[in-house]
C-alpha cells in the first residue's frame, strides 16, 4: 500500500443467520496508511508472533484503539483517560490511555462536549477521522497516465475508473493494457470491460473469449473474475453471455453458480426467467445462488414471477415460492382462486413464511377463499413464531 492510501473501518452487526443482512452500528472511520506506518516504526503497536513453523513468517499487527460503548457525550479528556457519559442513561465509561504496561499510549480523537456514536473510535495510536477531505476532481487524462504506472494497483484502479470516466482519449491505452501478455489478468479484464462498456468490439471479444474457453485454456479463477467483471457492465450483451454460461451444463458448477449470482445485477424479465429455469434441474449450489439472485431483482419483476408461479413448470415453484415469500407486495388471496393442488401447497408456504410482507386484510381474505390454505399457513405462523424455530444442536 502507498502512504497516501486510506483504510476505512466500519462495524456491522449480523442479523439472524443471514450472511448478507447486516446493519451498520458505527460511523465509518478513516485512517492514513502513512500514520499507521509511523505508529509501527515508533513501536506503538502490538505484534503477535506465529504459533508454529507452518505459519511461516506471518505476524499479526494491532493498532490499538478504544471506542464508545453507546452514544455518549465526552465529559473529560485528560492525560491518562477519557470520560464519557451515555445518552440518555448517563452511564459513565472511562477509557484508559495507557496500554501494554505503559508501552503503548493512546491519543484522544475527541474533544470535551463532543457527541460520539456507539462504537465510534475515541482514542487510538493513530489519528482517526470520520470525514475525508476529497481531492480535486480529475479527468480522463489522469487515469490514462496511471495506466502506465509501475504500481499494479494503480493500473487496475485506472482501468476500472475509465469504464465510468471516459473513452475519448483512453481507447488506445486501454487496448494496450488489454493485449499486453505480460499484464496482470485483473488489469486486462478491467481494461476490456472499460472498452466493452462503450461497445468496443475488441473489449467484448476479450471478455467473451475468456468465458467461452474451456478451463484447460482459461483457468477457472480467471473465468470467475470475468463473470464478476461482466456483471458490472449494464448491457444486454453481458447479460446474454452470463445466461449462456448459466445454461451450459458442461461448464463447471462453481462457474455456473457465479453466473447465477451475477444475473442478480440485471433487473429484467430475461434474467428472472433464466434464474427460474435453474430450479428444476440444476445442482443445489446453482439453485441456491439463483434463488438469492432472483430475490435481489424480484421487486421489479413481481407480475412476471407470479405468472411463472401460476402457469409455469410446477417443479420450479419451490425457488419461486421462497423468493415471493420474502418479497411480498402482491395480493395472495387472488392467487388461490382456481389454483391447482400443487400451487395451493406452495401458497401455504408463501403466506406462512411471508405473512409480515403482505397486507393483513388480504391474508385474512384467504380464510374465506380457501380455508385449507389458510389453515396450513396458520400452522407455519405458529412454528415460525416459536422460540424453537431457530434452535440449533451443538
Amino acid at each position: 500500500m502507498r502512504d497516501d492510501d486510506i483504510v476505512s473501518i466500519v462495524v456491522f452487526e449480523q442479523k439472524d443467520d443471514s450472511p448478507i443482512d447486516l446493519k451498520q452500528i458505527s460511523p465509518v472511520h478513516f485512517v492514513s496508511v502513512r500514520e499507521m506506518r509511523k505508529a509501527f516504526a515508533a513501536g506503538q503497536v502490538s505484534i503477535t508472533q506465529p504459533k508454529g513453523v507452518e505459519e511461516g513468517s506471518e505476524i499479526r499487527v494491532m493498532w490499538t484503539c478504544a471506542a464508545a460503548n453507546q452514544r455518549s457525550v465526552v465529559l473529560a479528556v485528560e492525560a491518562g483517560r477519557i470520560s464519557l457519559a451515555s445518552i440518555p442513561e448517563a452511564r459513565r465509561q472511562s477509557i484508559q490511555m495507557s496500554r501494554s504496561k505503559g508501552k503503548i499510549t493512546l491519543l484522544p480523537q475527541v474533544k470535551v462536549g463532543e457527541t460520539v456514536e456507539a462504537n465510534q473510535i475515541v482514542a487510538a495510536v493513530v489519528p482517526v477521522t470520520t470525514a475525508l477531505q476529497c481531492p480535486a476532481s480529475v479527468d480522463e487524462a489522469y487515469f490514462v497516465d496511471k495506466l502506465l504506472s509501475v504500481n499494479l494497483s494503480e493500473r487496475y484502479a485506472a482501468a476500472k475508473a475509465l469504464r465510468y470516466r471516459g473513452y475519448t482519449t483512453a481507447k488506445s491505452a486501454l487496448e494496450s493494457r488489454m493485449t499486453d501478455a505480460d499484464e496482470d489478468i485483473y488489469v486486462q479484464l478491467e481494461a476490456a470491460a472499460a472498452l466493452a462498456a462503450f461497445d468496443d468490439p475488441n473489449g467484448w471479444e476479450f471478455i467473451e473469449n475468456k468465458l467461452r474457453s474451456s478451463a484447460m485454456i482459461v483457468p477457472l479463477e480467471t473465468q470467475l473474475e470475468t463473470v464478476i467483471v461482466a456483471s458490472e457492465i449494464p448491457k444486454s450483451r453481458s447479460e446474454q453471455l452470463l445466461i449462456e454460461v448459466l445454461q451450459d451444463s458442461q461448464r463447471d458448477d462453481e462457474l455456473r453458480a457465479g453466473a447465477a449470482w451475477a444475473l442478480g445485477q440485471f433487473f429484467t424479465k430475461t434474467s428472472a426467467t433464466a434464474l427460474v429455469d435453474t430450479f428444476n434441474s440444476s445442482p443445489l449450489e446453482i439453485k441456491v445462488e439463483a434463488a438469492r439472485a432472483l430475490l435481489r431483482i424480484a421487486e421489479s419483476q413481481i407480475p412476471h414471477l407470479i405468472d411463472l408461479l401460476k402457469s409455469g413448470d410446477p417443479a420450479k415453484r419451490d425457488g419461486l415460492s421462497w423468493v415471493l415469500a420474502r418479497t411480498g407486495k402482491f395480493n395472495p388471496s387472488e392467487m388461490v382462486v382456481g389454483a391447482d393442488e400443487n400451487l395451493r401447497r406452495w401458497m401455504s408456504y408463501i403466506v406462512g413464511y411471508g405473512k409480515e410482507k403482505f397486507v393483513q386484510g388480504e391474508v385474512e381474505a384467504i380464510c374465506k377463499t380457501d380455508p385449507e390454505v389458510y389453515f396450513a399457513a396458520s400452522v407455519l405462523w405458529q412454528i415460525v413464531a416459536s422460540w424453537v424455530n431457530d434452535l440449533r444442536e451443538y
